[in-house]
């Protein structure tokens, strides 16, 4: 399965695939939303479950320079 991510200008995402591919076309009926759903839940199973509730309550990441919070360091995700 090879899915390509591009981030245009305006910041938004698209996601391409071969959709005739037999592993890829499973992706011709997913939603916005399953997308976000399997990045988000990718990002909590990479990141551990702690510091992915702590960046989307805001308290690890701050947004004004994408700094943590904690460790000064950019975030990791």
């Amino acid at each position: 399965m090879i899915i390509k991510a591009t981030i245009k200008d305006d910041e938004t995402i698209v996601f391409d695939w071969d959709e005739n591919d037999p592993a890829d076309s499973v992706l011709n009926t997913w939603t916005e939303q399953d997308f976000m759903d399997a990045i988000l839940n990718y990002f909590k199973e990479t990141i551990g479950e702690e510091e992915y509730n702590k960046i989307l309550d805001g308290s690890s990441v701050t947004l004004e320079d994408n700094t943590c919070a904690e460790t000064g360091e950019e975030p990791k995700v």
